[in-house]
């Protein structure tokens, strides 16, 4: 997902979407996106996490609304003193001993809050999205000339369950790969738009010769834990987990798992990597490579011009931005958003037009962001150190009209990395006209997204292979 600044005038901005964008909506009317399907993973025990589902509906301005506990066999449980307001949520389940207040993100229909009842407890909900995608014709469908297996496994240092897809050929094994997914909510096909851009990669790989496990993220789809509570040193703990228990399996040839990560992925992948000497490649798909501050400065700069506002506008908020950021840095854990901080945002937020109410309320919403254990990692993440240590051979891909992760920005520091290091097997490349998604765009703009057919270039994919099969 794209990291985007969260603006109530303008849908371009959100929380935790640091490179790939799960859904791009208006923010006008907000309260009217509440009504729906949400679904949350409650842990009830040290072992053991159970998925709620709660159904809101509005009519005549009369909000309502039932929670299911599939675990528990319970349905249609009422919701009593159910408030909505504004971007605001509040109800309570006194069966299920629930009393939830929560703030409700539009731009990636996130649902950020706490259960207090008894005692508090982040509970955070995401919306279903019951839509019909537009065509997407690399989509696989069966039959398929290689076995498919659904696996469930536990990460034995944190004690939740991680669920994903093996993909195995029928023949001789030339290696296993291990995708790792962008930013964001991500499901183990890294569904956005319709597009799912890992099955498609995973297919190809396969009928390459080449085994393949993506996964759902912790507390994502079938895998257990806090997606929320989580971060990217967390997800490297999963994907280490992954990799140990791919090296377990007799029928996988032994230390040829190597790692494919996209987007956030591309950051995860060399921090396994560099903690390893059994890593049998690493494959950057638009993966950062500068300090994450540089990056978002560089992104929503990019962004705002895409969207109208001024380039000296811009340059004077990116300038509001970079001193946010390094305060940001500075905090130590768990230390509340400063005065200057605040101040610096209100400004910030002055600067991108919005007035009153509105503006406060936008500021507040980026301190509940920026305060976030995911953002405050990300905003000291330096690439750079995992990198240098990264040993197995490396393939680094970007798109020249990726706007999220810039490919010169990026791709010319990785060659700086790697060639101090006397790294003895690496390629960098740039894809001429495409975007983060490695689809073949006309601006890449992340409108083109949802409109582009493609779901991942076969010119990107073949690369992979070609690079692949003259190491295996």
């Amino acid at each position: 997902m794209a990291f985007f600044k969260f603006n109530l005038a303008k849908a371009n901005a959100s929380l935790k979407s640091l490179f790939l964008i799960s859904s791009l909506l208006s923010s006008t009317g907000m309260a009217n996106g509440i009504d729906g399907e949400w679904k949350a993973t409650v842990q009830v025990t040290d072992k053991e996490w159970l998925p709620v589902i709660v159904h809101i509906d509005e009519k005549n301005g009369e909000w309502s609304g039932e929670i299911d506990s599939p675990a528990q066999q319970k349905y249609g449980v009422e919701i009593s003193r159910l408030q909505v307001s504004e971007n605001t949520i509040s109800f309570a389940v006194e069966e299920l001993n629930i009393a939830y207040k929560g703030v409700y993100n539009p731009i990636v229909d996130l649902m950020f809050g706490s259960n207090t009842q008894d005692e508090s407890y982040p509970l955070n909900f995401r919306k279903v999205i019951d839509s019909t995608p537009e065509n997407r014709p690399q989509t696989p469908t069966v039959p398929f000339p290689y076995t498919v297996e659904d696996i469930r496994f536990k990460n034995k240092t944190t004690n939740h369950i991680l669920a994903g897809t093996l993909t195995k050929p029928k023949s001789t094994i030339k290696a296993t790969a291990v995708l790792i997914s962008g930013s964001g909510p991500q499901d183990r096909d890294e569904t956005a738009f319709g597009h799912k851009a890992f099955a498609v990669i995973a297919d190809h790989l396969t009928r390459q010769g080449y085994a393949v496990f993506r996964y759902d993220e912790r507390g994502i789809g079938e895998s257990t834990g806090d997606f929320f509570a989580a971060t990217t040193k967390d997800f490297a703990q999963d994907t280490n987990a992954v990799v140990e228990y791919l090296n377990s399996r007799s029928d996988l040839p032994l230390g040829k798992v190597g790692l494919i990560g996209h987007s956030e992925g591309g950051m995860i992948a060399p921090m396994v990597a560099s903690s390893r000497d059994d890593i049998a490649f690493t494959i950057l798909l638009g993966g950062p490579t500068v300090k994450i501050q540089e990056l978002l400065v560089d992104q929503w700069h990019k962004d705002r011009i895409h969207n109208g506002t001024k380039v000296q506008t811009s340059q004077k908020i990116s300038q509001l931005d970079k001193l946010v950021f390094q305060q940001l840095a500075a905090l130590s854990e768990g230390q509340s958003i400063t005065e200057e901080i605040h101040q610096l945002l209100y400004k910030s937020v002055e600067l991108e037009g919005l007035k009153d109410d509105k503006l406060e309320a936008q500021v507040e919403q980026l301190k509940r962001q920026y305060s976030t254990p995911w953002f405050r990692y990300a905003v000291r993440f330096n690439p750079e150190h995992y990198l240098k240590e990264t040993k197995s051979p490396l393939l680094a891909l970007n798109g020249s009209l990726d706007f999220q992760v810039d490919a010169k920005m990026n791709l010319n520091n990785l060659e700086r990395i790697l060639s101090s290091t006397d790294h003895t097997d690496y390629k960098v490349i740039e894809l001429e006209k495409m975007n983060h998604l490695f689809q073949v765009a006309e601006k890449g703009s992340f409108a083109e997204y949802a409109e582009l057919e493609e779901s991942f270039s076969p010119i990107a994919l073949n690369l992979m292979t070609d690079w692949l099969n003259e190491r295996f």
